[in-house]
């Protein structure tokens, strides 16, 4: 386990922990993630119903179980502050023939640590960890609406690549690309 400190609002520091993702935290995860998608209703068309955290316990699972699956999680204490996983492009959804390339799948932090450098720090050790890998990129998916994550990932030196497409779920996203460093 790795120890970063960062800035709590308002200033106060606070010291979290990074571990890696194991089988054990796919329930927690998973909330993580629905609830990160059920906010995504604010900019989503009428209609749209974000995924369960039951259908997160399945891809999370599959995700783990994968050879080439790297994950790790922020921890205040004993409190979940978010995660952030990627698999092969390869492997992904959106399957990419490129092996030097890294699909983030995921990078969600619960909205009370947003703007304490959780994020940054939690994609910094992502990317750092894919180059070790031997990747050369990395590519994720953002919705069209989510305008706080699209700023998020220019300032994190990622570009949009191609046009916005449906990925089968009725929300529009745009794929953003990083090349790593060596």
């Amino acid at each position: 386990m790795s120890r970063c400190n960062i800035q709590r609002l308002k200033g106060t520091p606070i010291t979290l922990e990074y571990r890696d993702i194991c089988d054990e935290d796919v329930d927690e995860l998973a909330v993580l993630v629905a609830e990160a998608f059920a906010g995504y209703r604010t900019f989503a068309p009428a209609g749209w119903r974000p995924p369960t955290a039951g259908d997160q316990v399945d891809v999370l699972r599959g995700w783990i179980a994968e050879r080439d699956f790297w994950g790790e999680l922020a921890l205040d204490g004993q409190t979940l502050v978010g995660h952030a996983t990627y698999i092969p492009a390869r492997r992904s959804f959106r399957v990419a023939a490129d092996p030097a390339l890294a699909h983030l799948g995921h990078l969600f932090i619960k909205p009370r640590y947003w703007g304490t450098g959780a994020a940054p720090q939690l994609l910094a050790h992502a990317l750092s960890a894919a180059a070790t890998r031997g990747y050369t990129a990395m590519r994720l998916f953002v919705p069209v609406g989510q305008a706080r994550a699209r700023s998020f990932y220019t300032r994190e030196q990622f570009a949009p690549f191609g046009d916005p497409f449906d990925p089968g779920h009725g929300l529009p996203v745009i794929e953003y690309r990083r090349c790593l460093a060596p």
